[in-house]
């Protein structure tokens, strides 16, 4: 199998200036990650999204070589950058997710045996 050792042109819906829009974004959205900015963080993702969504909704162009390789660039770094948020958020998720589920239990507890919760000196 022959290794390509130089850029080549490639068609692709996702414009050099979108590539750095999402990179923007991602560096943003880690900044949220370690701030525990939770709201930023799903508000910037929106906006990635929207960002996404209309490159894949143009019809794919050819990009030039220069162009591609850039491209290439910017969504490698971007694709680091998704994996230290999600190196944060899902630890984070995790631990949201069993204090949901402990209230829930404390409520069906308190539900089942009233505010004492059923112990003995209640």
């Amino acid at each position: 199998m022959e290794t390509l050792k130089e850029p080549v042109a490639a068609e692709t819906s996702l414009s050099l200036a979108d590539g750095e829009k999402l990179l923007a974004f991602y560096e943003t959205m880690l900044a949220a990650a370690r701030g525990e900015d939770w709201d930023m963080l799903a508000e910037v993702e929106r906006q990635a999204a929207a960002v996404r969504d209309a490159a894949l909704a143009r019809p794919a162009v050819e990009t030039a070589t220069d162009d591609a390789a850039a491209l290439t660039d910017l969504l490698t770094r971007v694709q680091a950058l998704d994996r230290d948020i999600r190196d944060i958020v899902e630890p984070a998720r995790e631990e949201a997710r069993q204090q949901l589920a402990a209230e829930v239990k404390g409520r069906a507890v308190r539900a089942a045996y009233g505010p004492g919760g059923g112990g003995a000196g209640s």
